[in-house]
């Protein structure tokens, strides 16, 4: 077990992800939601299944996470030409939240970045970019 990597990387996202999360904590805000309003941002807008895609995640963990999200006034649904589906907006307070927790964001980037060293959070931006790039 010790030398799989889904295993070891499935350990280093625990710890990263609780680092940030603890930073993220007093917006109530986790880094997955955080990750969730940062992509509606730049994209503008998009419909659950891109932001499914996009994000690697299966589509009932994107509707379950919207669906807080919008509970909370950070994202809101709007209606497009297709009656199947709709767009995912990010509202004026998920701006403002994304704005409030930059410097939390910025000291976890930075704790995180310590703790993984510098060669080690580069090759995690390249297998993410490539991945990305799929």
């Amino acid at each position: 077990m010790d030398e799989c990597t889904a295993y070891r990387l499935r350990i280093i996202n625990r710890a990263i992800s609780k680092l940030y999360d603890d930073a993220l904590r007093p917006f109530e805000l986790r880094i997955a939601q955080l990750n969730t309003l940062v992509v509606v941002m730049q994209t503008q807008g998009l419909t659950p299944n891109e932001l499914s895609v996009r994000m690697h995640m299966d589509a009932s963990t994107v509707s379950r996470n919207v669906e807080r999200m919008c509970n909370s006034g950070w994202l809101k649904l709007a209606d497009i030409d297709d009656a199947r589906s709709h767009e995912i907006q990010i509202t004026e307070k998920g701006m403002k939240l994304i704005a409030d927790v930059a410097p939390a964001w910025e000291a976890a980037q930075r704790d995180a970045e310590e703790l993984l060293g510098v060669s080690i959070g580069k090759a995690i931006a390249r297998g993410a970019d490539r991945l990305a790039g799929d």
